[in-house]
């Protein structure tokens, strides 16, 4: 008798997508993911996703979103940006097109207060690519009691 070994995959490389921001928790998801890019021995991509919006940063955000792209790339990740307004289709569009395995991104604690609230960025981007694993970091330091602009109707 034979004796085949199957592993599933085992030719294909795997391809690390982190996302980008500057969360001051997005170091600790750019380290994850660096660590797992190592540990599967694959390549390993930061995506920012600049939308209108991102001109509105203040000075703060912008050199902590510096200090994120200078540790991915000192972690050695290849900085790839993308221009959008839906930041979950730019990185869905983004991972389809590089061959992308794994995402890993960032998710507040802050929940949704009402159903007819939008989507938050991981329910959208884990409803359009259902093929990829999708590993999402929680944000432990995340402000429970912080909630977005509320708007009367």
């Amino acid at each position: 008798m034979k004796n085949s070994n199957i592993t599933s995959g085992s030719n294909a490389q795997e391809h690390i997508l982190v996302c980008l921001s500057a969360s001051p928790s997005n170091a600790k998801i750019v380290k994850t993911a660096a660590t797992m890019a190592s540990a599967f021995g694959g390549s390993f991509t930061a995506l920012y996703v600049q939308t209108p919006d991102s001109d509105k940063l203040d000075e703060e955000n912008k050199n902590r979103l510096q200090d994120h792209i200078r540790l991915a790339e000192q972690l050695g990740a290849d900085i790839a940006t993308a221009y959008g307004e839906d930041v979950s289709f730019q990185i869905a569009e983004f991972a389809h097109i590089s061959g992308v395995t794994k995402i890993v991104i960032g998710r507040s604690n802050v929940k949704r207060r009402h159903f007819w609230n939008k989507p938050t960025l991981t329910e959208k981007l884990t409803e359009i690519v259902p093929n990829i694993d999708i590993h999402i970091i929680p944000d432990s330091t995340a402000d429970p009691k912080y909630k977005e602009k509320s708007y009367r109707f």
